[in-house]
């Protein structure tokens, strides 16, 4: 008898104790309590809510989307975070019980070409035959390249190295001592040491900046460790990374898992202000929360400290380190000396690559308003234009996996003065845009190279160097003749 009463007394515990499983809630009936009075019964749209449909998503519409648009919300437009009353199981529930786009997982950039130009050799662009050479090789996954004078370049090895290159030697040992990065097993992976900035003054002080992906000690849902663009700046003695201080670092609950868009361009304004790129980190919709880091130009001084007159400064809720807004995962960014414009060039979804001309407090419309399309073919959002949207100066559509830009005002090229170069990691390209001021007026495809470009660099002599991965080298070209004057 006794053993009966216990046997019932666990099983009665059980019952109590157990949550049905995700399959078990009722999606109709959450969405009816928690979502009709905004989005309508039907899902058709109220004057509180959009309606609730494949076709009129604004934010991403796969079931992981939505899954995370319902635990996280979207303050800005008015929807709270139901993290804290659903369940994760409830909120799965919610999701299935909504409709979904099928999407599937972003690749960055295109299938390789079947062609590309050799190296050594010789390549015809309309003003000039360029003399292509390998400057340095045995690299791997070079992001970007800094010239510290004449005779000296850093270079950025995205898994985490950071080398130099001293009268076109590499040299065999990278530097001692630079930050810790999280590069993620994925060979999708944009973690890693990111790129390198020098201060306007570093010839007198030393200063060298570095961004790079920032782990945290700890994992989130998925397991995957927690991380966020951070940016650094230190001197280098005895090829050693010494006097480090931290220039700007994101609040640590916008820490995500995802291992794609970190941005992490940086070039410093006529003013001597750093500007930089923090990518929307795979959620999209937080792009135009101001008081969230990702999706934004941020712009700060070179001890971090943040400019007086930045747009959002004294803005209740607003991060003030922020210059611009609405950003997908700008990788490339450059700065017009002669009229202290900074141009900066961002990937777009499928489609929708942008060359924007970045000004205090412009809201560059990701993911609201943009010139491409979801990776599965479905529309992103019905918008191209929107009130008090920047449009892009230029925009590829389909997308070219536009990487880094450079403004060239070098002596080797002088018919390219004035003019960008921009690399295109999926078409494995560089290429050449002339300006008409903020217009863009024509394009040219100069080299097509085996590697993906991350970034084009003018060096002091005048010369083009981009720096690939798979082969990870660096290419210099020159000029072997002109065609016109």
């Amino acid at each position: 008898m006794h053993g009966i009463h216990i046997r019932t007394l666990f099983a009665l515990l059980l019952a109590l104790a157990w949550t049905p499983p995700a399959q078990a809630q009722d999606g109709a009936a959450l969405y009816r309590d928690n979502c009709a009075a905004c989005h309508g019964p039907d899902r058709q749209g109220t004057g509180l809510g959009p309606p609730l449909s494949p076709r009129t998503y604004r934010y991403g519409g796969t079931r992981a989307d939505l899954v995370r648009i319902i635990r996280n919300g979207i303050p800005s437009q008015g929807m709270p975070s139901f993290a804290a009353t659903l369940t994760a199981e409830q909120i799965e529930a919610l999701a299935d019980f909504l409709p979904a786009r099928q999407g599937r997982e972003e690749e960055e950039g295109e299938p390789p070409p079947h062609e590309f130009d050799p190296v050594p050799g010789v390549v015809d662009t309309l003003d000039y035959a360029v003399r292509v050479e390998r400057f340095a090789e045995g690299l791997e996954t070079v992001w970007a390249m800094a010239f510290l004078d004449a005779r000296t370049a850093l270079v950025s090895e995205r898994p985490g190295r950071l080398r130099v290159i001293r009268d076109g030697v590499l040299q065999p040992e990278p530097v001692r001592g630079t930050p810790r990065v999280h590069v993620h097993s994925h060979h999708w992976n944009q973690g890693g040491l990111l790129d390198i900035a020098l201060d306007p003054d570093y010839a007198q002080n030393g200063w060298i900046y570095l961004s790079y992906s920032h782990p945290l000690d700890r994992t989130g849902p998925q397991g995957d460790p927690l991380a966020m663009t951070r940016v650094v700046r230190g001197r280098i003695r005895d090829n050693t990374w010494v006097d480090e201080q931290v220039v700007f670092q994101a609040p640590l609950e916008s820490y995500g898992e995802p291992y794609w868009h970190y941005g992490g361009r940086m070039v410093f304004d006529p003013q001597g202000r750093l500007v930089f790129s923090v990518g929307d980190r795979g959620v999209q919709e937080l792009a135009r929360e101001p008081g969230w880091p990702t999706g934004k130009m941020h712009r700060v001084m070179p001890d971090g400290s943040i400019p007086p007159d930045n747009p959002f400064v004294g803005r209740e809720g607003t991060l003030p380190s922020i210059y611009s807004y609405g950003h997908r995962n700008p990788q490339g960014i450059t700065l017009d000396p002669h009229t202290g414009r900074i141009w900066s060039t961002e990937h777009g979804p499928r489609g929708g690559d942008e060359l924007n001309l970045i000004e205090a407090g412009g809201d560059y419309g990701w993911p609201v308003a943009t010139y491409g399309i979801n990776y599965d073919g479905t529309l992103l959002t019905p918008h191209t234009h929107l009130e008090g949207v920047r449009q892009p100066a230029y925009y590829w559509r389909p997308s070219i996996g536009v990487s880094g830009v450079a403004y060239y005002d070098g002596d080797e090229f002088p018919l390219w003065r004035g003019k960008l170069l921009v690399t295109s990691l999926g078409r494995r390209q560089l290429r050449l845009l002339t300006l008409d001021g903020e217009r863009v007026q024509h394009e040219e495809i100069l080299l097509r190279t085996e590697g993906r470009p991350y970034e084009p660099v003018a060096g002091p002599d005048g010369a083009i160097y981009l720096v690939t991965d798979s082969p990870g080298q660096i290419l210099r070209l020159t000029a072997a003749e002109e065609r016109k004057r």
